[in-house]
């Protein structure tokens, strides 16, 4: 069964299984990463039978603008649609906040993620060789 949830009720062994399942290990000190999460304005996970497989986190000044810090899925889960689930669920969440960011280094670079995201409502408003931002601004029509 498929639940995804605003409650704050990650476990450390939650946070290395998603986490360690990549190909890369992008973060080392795993209490300090579940410290961070704990501490997000807003934090949507989602489990599939208990196990967690999915998260979206973000940060910003609580009204106006967010940070998306992570959209992260486990490794064996990509396009089944979870992580469309998972960010309709943070959207709808934070429907009362005007400009939401996502800023990425590689990841969201690639033509599904761009097509993902811009599919979603978010515009590329910087796409350079160390960086790629995209806007949600709920308060401009473009």
């Amino acid at each position: 069964m498929l639940e995804i949830s605003t409650e704050k009720l990650l476990t450390l062994e939650d946070i290395e299984t998603l986490y360690a399942s990549g190909d890369e290990k992008l973060y080392h000190d795993y209490d300090l990463l579940l410290e961070n999460i704990l501490a997000s304005d807003y934090l949507i996970t989602l489990r599939q039978d208990d196990e967690i497989c999915g998260l979206i986190r973000s940060n910003g000044d609580g009204c106006n603008t967010q940070y998306i810090s992570e959209i992260v899925m486990k490794a064996n889960m990509p396009h089944q649609g979870f992580g469309s689930k998972l960010l309709d669920a943070y959207l709808d969440a934070t429907s009362n906040v005007n400009k939401i960011y996502v800023v990425s280094h590689d990841y969201y670079r690639t033509n599904f993620s761009k097509t993902w995201l811009q599919y979603k409502g978010f515009k590329i408003l910087a796409d350079n060789d160390g960086v790629i931002v995209y806007l949600l601004d709920r308060k401009f029509t473009y």
